[in-house]
């Protein structure tokens, strides 16, 4: 089934030496969930731009997401998408595939050794759960996805007051750092298909997330920090942004990400990916 949904889009060119590197978050950034005819002539702009830049063998370009590839796989084919991206860090970064011609979906091996060598697992999770509802009385909701993650636990917390909210959310970041891994929360977006009123709260080993990829990708392909790109639209988004030299905020972010980080690109979406590229690469 995923091979099959792979095939239906291109592949870019592999870059050996690659002068950039781009790194988006994908729902509500690099994707809009409501596509219309100008957002779609946009999304394409942006697409020839990142294959011509990696058909000159300048640059390498990919989505650093929560959601999972079979996730992601079906909002490009809902959306008439027609190139995947060099990489793919999927389910908050615990996972790396890379698609380029030459490799197929193929999983980074290095990267899964290293998290396997981290103290994460289901148990721990578990254990926090329980805590959390028997100690404090505090109720995390599991998510529904497409495909599972063995690396990556994703729950909501429903907002009660600010409060309540405040201390219990402080609980859930003490109990992940006393078991050792970490947590991330934010703000849900009901435009990327979450549930409004709530936060998004995903257990992942420590030394991983966004944040991490971006690390490990600049070593990867040797590129200079300073020629290192991000996007993204919320508040999951801003230790990624803060990790490379040219870190924005779509124009369309939530106010709670932008409140948190002053770098908004001119445009929404892709525009706004596209018009920051162009003026920073003027090549």
């Amino acid at each position: 089934m995923l091979v099959n949904k792979i095939g239906k889009f291109k592949q870019v060119k592999g870059v050996t030496n690659p002068k950039y590197i781009v790194f988006c978050d994908f729902d509500e950034t690099y994707y809009p969930h409501e596509l219309n005819l100008d957002k779609q002539k946009k999304l394409y702009e942006l697409e020839d731009y990142l294959v011509n830049k990696a058909n000159q063998q300048d640059l390498v370009f990919g989505w650093v997401t929560g959601s999972s590839i079979e996730s992601v796989l079906n909002k490009m084919e809902k959306g008439n998408l027609r190139f995947l991206p060099h990489f793919i860090a999927s389910n908050l970064g615990t996972e790396i595939a890379y698609f380029f011609k030459g490799s197929f979906n193929v999983a980074d091996t290095s990267w899964d050794l290293h998290l396997t060598k981290t103290t994460f697992s289901s148990g721990k999770v578990e254990k926090i759960i329980k805590t959390l509802k028997s100690q404090y009385q505090i109720i995390l909701e599991p998510q529904t996805q497409l495909g599972s993650s063995r690396f990556k636990k994703n729950f909501y917390y429903k907002e009660q007051n600010q409060a309540v909210d405040e201390f219990s959310l402080s609980v859930i970041e003490q109990l992940a750092k006393k078991e050792g891994i970490s947590v991330n929360i934010n703000k849900c977006n009901p435009f990327a298909g979450d549930p409004a009123d709530s936060y998004d709260v995903d257990f992942i080993p420590s030394e991983t997330g966004k944040n991490k990829i971006v690390e490990f990708m600049l070593h990867k392909y040797g590129v200079d920090f300073n020629h290192s790109f991000a996007f993204g639209d919320s508040g999951n988004d801003l230790q990624m942004l803060k990790s490379v030299k040219h870190g924005y905020l779509v124009g369309n972010a939530t106010n709670e990400a932008k409140a948190k980080h002053s770098a908004t690109s001119i445009g929404e979406y892709s525009d706004g990916i596209l018009t920051t590229l162009k003026s920073i690469i003027q090549e």
